[in-house]
């Protein structure tokens, strides 16, 4: 069951009109209320009005039929009195964020919370600051106390500009590893002692963790341990990351399509199943003046789609003003129930197809740094898929489990690949071709030489055509006999491969992008006759067809599922142009099909739709 969980502000309720508040959770199908009620507060008098508010609204939503959650910063404090500052790797303070290796800090984190307990909540959660990265311009912690536990663990005696060197160069290395153990230490400590705290309460309180990018590798730990310990003997509980106001700024990069694929891929990495998964439907800072309810409701038909997690963070209510100011996310969602039901009566079941995206979620310990292809080091940039990115925006269905019609993998996620991913065919950009290389897979290369930043026209040769790309990075690389040229561009190192497909002497098949994905300009990854180019190229990689795919469209997101009879396709337009006379080639011939939120025809391998509105949804089975 899909359960939608509201949050709104604890100190808020009754100004904006409980009543009210209430009876718009319930257009939502609310079923749960997270009670948000900010940073830690030292003072008394303020303290101990927010306990009060919140024992007052944990009692009215609990009589109306709701599971009511606190929900807190985890290392924010109103002032911090005599607490440890996070230290960021290159020496900077984080004033803000206090550091979990304070044993003080976390007594008085473990009080705070026993008093929320006390106010009849169901949960408490933690905030997605419960991280070291993303909170500076470095990841964190290197705090006087942090060194020690760095030192102790590798028995040296190194300085804070020692332990940074280490972290951010070479191979793995002793210090890299101290310090991801010394993060991840000190975030397990606490969540135990959180447990232990509410435990005393009442053992029945379930504790939860948003997650944040770095919490799934530089911090030392992952949200699914976290959670398991927060958690005690009750379910754990953690929402994933990746939010649909992302999207309105294209946040590191993000488009809509992004961040529902980051959420598939964390959901694997979480094993769903054994936890409670929320997906993030932020729409921050609200109201629709500043993030659309389209991206809210495509966000969460999506995930809804893909079956990934046990329901969503629903954030359709403003924080500060009047219950009734901003209805417009409510009258979305209530305009799309029948969808939700359709989706759900269309690929629940089913199981996800498509290109295999292999993300790692461990990489920074075996990193090296750098390389010949990524001479720049990048350690927070590397949770963002550029793999996935790729196929997302270019209409190509991912799974991020399995072998799927054929695999992809970029960068760092080469380094510990599975060598049986060889072979069902690889996707590689020039960084995993370089990594597979040096562990002695042939790929096809004989040298790579140097960097080439350059405006260029990039000439595919299938179709003869012609992109032009500006600030583009690629290599001046030297290729074995038996590589194939997909296509190439005139540089002033002379013409240069910019794309190639190779077998080797192991039967092993790769489609290889002479590109660096970690910096380069997406414009050579985000065009159609990348897309076109991938598409063709997959049954010469492994023998299979994309189960459907669709040409000429602009970050036209498509997920496919399957069973053993049937095929279903969904199709979200997040780009602002509508899709006019939309046509899905199948991989094979199928002769009945069922329309959701469109209509249309099928004729052999190939479904005719009607037009989709930008940042509209449709979908069909076939049998």
């Amino acid at each position: 069951m899909y359960k939608v969980t509201v949050p709104i502000a604890n100190s808020t309720v009754k100004r904006c009109n409980r009543e009210k508040l209430l009876k718009e959770i319930k257009r939502f199908d609310g079923e749960r209320v997270f009670l948000a009620v900010g940073r830690y507060e030292t003072d008394a008098e303020k303290k101990a009005e927010m306990l009060k508010e919140l024992a007052d609204n944990c009692k009215f939503f609990k009589a109306n039929g709701l599971e009511v959650g606190a929900w807190l910063w985890t290392f924010w404090v109103n002032d911090k009195k005599d607490f440890v500052n996070m230290r960021a790797i290159n020496g900077s303070e984080i004033k803000e964020f206090l550091c979990p290796s304070d044993e003080n800090f976390v007594k008085f984190a473990a009080d705070y919370i026993s008093d929320l307990a006390k106010c009849g909540v169901d949960i408490i959660y933690f905030d997605d600051d419960f991280r070291y990265g993303f909170l500076s311009d470095s990841p964190a912690c290197l705090c006087d106390k942090h060194i020690a536990l760095i030192n102790d663990i590798t028995g040296e005696n190194a300085t804070r500009e020692e332990i940074y060197n280490h972290i951010i160069s070479g191979e793995k290395n002793k210090w890299r590893d101290a310090y991801l153990k010394a993060n991840g230490d000190a975030f397990a400590d606490f969540a135990v002692q959180m447990r232990a705290a509410i435990d005393k309460i009442d053992p029945q309180i379930r504790i939860g963790v948003a997650t944040c990018m770095s919490t799934w590798d530089i911090d030392g730990t992952d949200a699914y341990s976290l959670a398991k310990i927060l958690a005690g003997n009750t379910k754990p509980l953690t929402r994933l990351i990746g939010a649909p106001y992302w999207a309105v700024d294209k946040s590191w990069g993000n488009y809509l399509q992004d961040v529902v694929e980051l959420e598939r891929m964390e959901s694997v990495w979480t094993k769903k199943g054994d936890i409670e998964i929320m997906a993030e439907g932020d729409v921050w800072p609200r109201p629709r003046i500043n993030c659309p309810a389209s991206y809210l409701e495509g966000f969460d038909t999506a995930i809804r789609a893909s079956g990934c997690t046990d329901g969503i963070l629903k954030y359709g209510l403003d924080y500060y003003s009047d219950a009734d100011y901003e209805t417009g996310y409510a009258k979305f969602h209530e305009k799309n129930k029948p969808v939700y039901q359709k989706i759900d009566k269309m690929f629940g079941g089913k199981t996800n197809c498509g290109v295999r995206v292999y993300e790692s979620m461990k990489k920074v310990a075996d990193m090296v740094m750098p390389t010949k292809v990524n001479s720049k080091v990048s350690i927070e940039d590397l949770f963002f898929s550029k793999a996935a990115r790729t196929l997302a925006f270019n209409s190509i269905p991912t799974v991020y489990e399995g072998e799927g019609v054929c695999g992809i993998v970029f960068d760092e996620n080469a380094r510990n690949l599975p060598l049986s991913a060889l072979k069902n065919g690889l996707i590689l950009d020039i960084a995993a071709a370089e990594i597979l290389s040096e562990r002695g897979v042939d790929v096809g290369i004989e040298k790579i030489g140097e960097a080439v930043r350059e405006n260029v026209e990039e000439h595919f040769f299938d179709d003869n055509n012609y992109i032009q790309v500006h600030g583009a990075t690629f290599y001046d690389i030297a290729l074995k006999d038996g590589a194939e040229v997909l296509s190439d561009a005139e540089t002033s190192k002379g013409t240069l491969p910019l794309s190639y497909r190779y077998e080797n002497a192991d039967g092993n098949r790769f489609l290889v992008l002479n590109l660096n994905t970690r910096f380069n300009n997406s414009a050579m990854l985000k065009h159609y006759e990348r897309s076109r180019q991938i598409a063709d190229n997959t049954p010469w990689l492994s023998g299979n067809k994309l189960p459907a795919y669709i040409y000429g469209n602009p970050a036209l997101y498509m997920q496919c599922k399957e069973n053993a009879n049937s095929l279903s396709v969904g199709l979200w337009n997040f780009w602002p142009d509508a899709v006019l006379e939309p046509v899905v080639e199948l991989h094979k011939e199928y002769s009945e099909i069922e329309f959701l939120n469109c209509t249309g025809k099928l004729s052999g391998n190939k479904a005719y739709l009607s037009e989709i509105a930008p940042y509209g949804f449709a979908g069909f089975e076939v049998k």
